[in-house]
């Protein structure tokens, strides 16, 4: 989460005029089926604990986008597309494309994105924002924010294999294996810089094995 503040952070400097508390908002449509609002008050906390590591002050909302009628919600709207941070907490990956495809919610957050603000998943929601994911019913499209890309995460070589025979037979994507309490962060096009306190992973497309590993602080391409 401290990369993350961070991320927010350098987003509300280059807003122009934007002056206040970092604000950052939840959608724990993931744990839709389960308990959401577990899932956000443990993202809550985390922020809040990270902001206060950081010496910034933070607003904490959360975007309850647990179905259609609430990804349309008036305030969930203008509470994503006005956030300089957006995180996707995990759960059941299949839900956040079905739920968030081609809705009000998803096109707020896409403004924001446009305007400079951090969309960040962990787990399920990290994977959701790449081109294609895994789940339980097979794969299915991700919402696409980060095209040509497969999320793996609570990296493990051999799920990497089976997960990559599924989702992606034909090895067109580029995979990002991700160990635990490990992020990545940049944007399509560029370069990402790790964070956290393990390895990110890249497996080429069609590449049996990472091409590279690197560490918080290090850089590495995604292309």
């Amino acid at each position: 989460m401290d990369a993350l503040v961070a991320a927010g952070a350098a987003a509300t400097r280059a807003a122009a005029g934007d002056v206040g508390p970092l604000r950052v908002v939840l959608v724990p449509t993931a744990a839709a089926r389960h308990r959401p609002e577990l899932a956000a008050a443990t993202g809550r906390r985390a922020f809040e604990a990270a902001a206060a590591r950081a010496g910034l002050l933070v607003e904490v909302g959360v975007a309850s986008v647990l179905d259609g009628r609430s990804a349309a919600d008036p305030g969930n709207v203008t509470r994503l597309e006005t956030a300089h941070v957006i995180h996707l907490p995990g759960g059941d990956p299949d839900l956040l494309p079905a739920v968030l495809r081609g809705t009000p919610a998803w096109a707020a957050i896409l403004r924001a994105y446009a305007a400079g603000a951090c969309v960040a998943g962990a787990s399920a929601g990290a994977m959701a924002l790449a081109e294609r994911l895994w789940t339980r019913d097979g794969p299915v499209a991700g919402l696409g924010l980060v095209p040509g890309v497969a999320v793996l995460p609570h990296f493990d070589p051999g799920r990497a294999a089976a997960w990559r025979s599924v989702v992606d037979p034909d090895g067109r994507l580029t995979w990002l294996g991700l160990e635990e309490r490990t992020l990545v962060i940049g944007r399509p096009g560029g370069t990402w810089t790790v964070a956290g306190a393990g390895r990110a992973h890249v497996i080429d497309p069609g590449a049996a094995s990472p091409a590279l590993s690197a560490v918080a602080g290090e850089v590495l391409s995604l292309a």
